[in-house]
């Protein structure tokens, strides 16, 4: 049976005068998405970042004692409790004053959120609620069939449009039929399901894109690897893939995140005395650029974000603090509000928090 990826396009139409600026409405035909068996060899064509991003830094150890720094650019900030945006000095700005899954700038000065449990939980809401520089009001604005599972992982600029990146878990709850698709969501052309990325008992942890490629960090049982695929897809079978597979062992590479030009990769790598490094690896030569020390409990970190030459290491816990890295001069430091950080891509296009309408005021 064809599975469909609905758009909640009614109550847009109606909030904007019937001029919505919605996509039109596109289906994600599952039962015969576009073939991704095929493997590729080699690297990509991504062009090499400006070499004062690319020094290498030799291995640090970190004091107990962070000092407090700053990010180098705008950020948003995710806790337990609300969304919020850090744009210089001062207090971060709370554009949602209420618990979210997960929060990403649309790159057009809009937001797009989901509600707590999205994406892990059958019984929690799965819908996506976009907040558009327009109209700042958290719309419904996509959704998946009852026991389907939607999960979105970033909002990465793909043939240079704004598109979501999502998983969508079907039969998520069955342990034999459970099947994972990675699927993107330009808002102009609708979705275009890139293939099968999990089943029963493995799927990914973690998802970056960057510069025409994707990293996945696929865990299968006690196995784990990163898998690289295209923009269409497909899987890329590189040489220089700093982590091909390992199983049992708690010193395997995790947590990887691309740089915008997809050349340049994080992760961090475990070693057998509990301590960790982030590595900065150049994807195209097979090479490691960078080891730096962390400090004691960043192995469990949510994940990283990756941009120019600093890299954030999110806490585990929404109550915890990221930590900041800039990867040229090999410093460490411990950002000053707790949360998980991203970099802010465009800055939010309207001046008023936002309100995400989840019950009857927003006709769902």
């Amino acid at each position: 049976m064809r599975k469909i990826l609905l758009l909640l396009t009614v109550f847009l139409a109606a909030c904007s005068g019937g001029n919505s600026d919605g996509p039109a409405l596109t289906f994600a035909d599952f039962d015969n998405p576009p073939t991704t068996s095929e493997v590729l060899g080699g690297s990509s064509t991504t062009s090499p970042l400006p070499a004062s991003t690319t020094t290498s830094s030799t291995s640090t150890t970190t004091s107990t004692t962070l000092l407090v720094i700053d990010t180098p650019g705008p950020v948003t900030i995710l806790t337990s409790s609300d969304y919020s945006v850090l744009q210089g000095r001062g207090a971060p700005r709370r554009l949602v004053d209420a618990p979210v899954e997960a929060g990403f700038d649309d790159l057009d000065g809009g937001f797009l959120f989901q509600m707590p449990g999205a994406g892990s939980d059958t019984a929690a809401d799965q819908r996506i609620f976009w907040s558009r520089a327009s109209n700042p009001e958290a719309q419904p604005y996509l959704d998946v069939n009852d026991g389907s599972l939607l999960k979105l992982w970033a909002v990465e600029p793909i043939d240079g449009a704004p598109t979501m990146i999502l998983t969508i878990t079907d039969d998520a709850d069955d342990p034999v039929q459970r099947i994972e698709r990675l699927v993107v969501f330009d808002f102009v052309t609708g979705d275009r399901v890139l293939g099968e990325v999990g089943s029963a008992g493995s799927g990914p942890t973690a998802i970056s894109y960057g510069g025409g490629r994707f990293i996945l960090e696929q865990l299968s049982g006690s196995q784990s690897r990163f898998e690289f695929r295209n923009d269409q897809g497909a899987v890329i079978d590189l040489a220089s893939n700093p982590h091909k597979g390992c199983s049992d062992d708690p010193t395997c590479p995790t947590t990887p995140a691309l740089d915008p030009s997809g050349s340049f990769l994080a992760y961090l790598q475990p070693a057998a005395d509990e301590t960790v490094d982030l590595v900065v690896y150049d994807v195209d030569l097979g090479e490691e650029i960078g080891r730096i020390g962390l400090p004691e409990g960043a192995a469990g970190a949510s994940g990283l974000d990756f941009d120019a030459s600093t890299v954030i290491v999110n806490p585990a816990d929404r109550d915890g603090r990221a930590i900041v890295v800039d990867t040229e001069r090999a410093t460490v430091g411990e950002f000053g509000l707790a949360g998980v950080v991203q970099f802010l891509r465009s800055e939010p296009g309207f001046d008023g928090p936002i309100e995400l309408l989840t019950g009857a005021d927003a006709g769902a």
